[in-house]
């Protein structure tokens, strides 16, 4: 539920969110992405740029389960994330 107090946005009543309810594999490389990203400070149009693809392209790859393997597999070389 959202409910706007003075000008703010306040979410109440929202469950911590569970991820065991996720599918491993997708969320252990979303997250690992992420993580290995924020450690070699590049952003995901940095990736884009070394990938020469498009922004957008590389998020959807990350952070969606099915889109773009070859594009993951992409990112899985130039992160280094071989076990993911």
């Amino acid at each position: 539920m959202l409910n706007v107090v003075s000008g703010c946005n306040y979410r109440l009543n929202m469950p911590p969110a569970n991820l065991a309810t996720l599918p491993t594999q997708a969320t252990s490389f979303r997250i690992a992405a992420k993580k290995r990203l924020l450690e070699l400070g590049i952003s995901v149009t940095g990736l884009a740029r070394q990938l020469n693809l498009a922004r957008n392209t590389v998020s959807v790859a990350i952070n969606h389960e099915s889109m773009h393997p070859t594009v993951k597999n992409r990112i899985r070389e130039v992160l280094k994330l071989y076990d993911y």
